[in-house]
């Protein structure tokens, strides 16, 4: 083989080699571009994933302090009309009480010594209340014993204290003053308002449900 031959041979074998190192170098360009456009759309998918999640939080977030808010807002609605009702239950029984001889009142006095005698021991009491109740009282005495005489089946012994500190109603008391029973008006509406408070705010808000 001549000098020009081996010459010829070598450059061609050269070109070669540089041609197959462009063409890796050339696919190596292009995975690295592809990899890039990859990683920077899943960055941007992300971001804008990050972005999203911190917006639904920011909406959470805000709607949770308007739900405390409403909440807040629908509790004290529900508390001045649960004193609302209670006051008009405190004003008609004010009425009622204006007419110590109305028949509804004297039953009802009657029913408030029978109840709270029949939940107390003993045979013997003492029934506080203000003149007119007292009076009252005095006036039923003998009804009232042969209620309660019925009721806890032996013979009831009652006493009426005129107090003019005793609110309408009556408060009870065994002989001994171990027993003690609040059966005033007021003390029925506050226990009545304590225990009734969830029935009467489902009556008052059974429309929003």
């Amino acid at each position: 083989m001549s000098i020009m031959e081996i010459k010829s041979h070598i450059e061609k074998e050269t070109e070669l080699e540089v041609q197959e190192i462009i063409q890796k170098a050339e696919d190596e360009a292009r995975t690295i571009i592809e990899e890039t456009r990859k990683r920077a759309a899943t960055i941007r998918g992300e971001q804008e994933q990050k972005r999203i999640q911190e917006n639904l939080s920011k909406e959470r977030s805000e709607l949770a302090i308007l739900r405390i808010s409403q909440k807040a807002k629908t509790s004290q609605v529900k508390a001045e009309l649960l004193d609302r009702t209670f006051e008009e239950a405190k004003k008609r029984i004010n009425e009622l009480t204006r007419d110590a001889s109305s028949p509804t009142y004297k039953e009802l006095l009657m029913e408030l010594v029978v109840e709270g005698v029949s939940k107390m021991k003993g045979s013997k009491f003492v029934i506080q209340s203000n003149q007119a109740t007292g009076d009252l009282l005095k006036k039923n005495l003998k009804e009232i014993s042969k209620r309660t005489s019925e009721i806890k089946g032996e013979e009831v012994e009652l006493k009426i204290l005129p107090n003019p500190a005793t609110p309408p109603g009556v408060i009870i008391q065994s002989t001994d003053e171990v027993e003690y029973f609040n059966n005033t008006l007021e003390s029925r509406l506050t226990g009545a308002r304590e225990r009734l408070r969830g029935e009467i705010y489902d009556l008052l808000f059974k429309e929003g449900k």
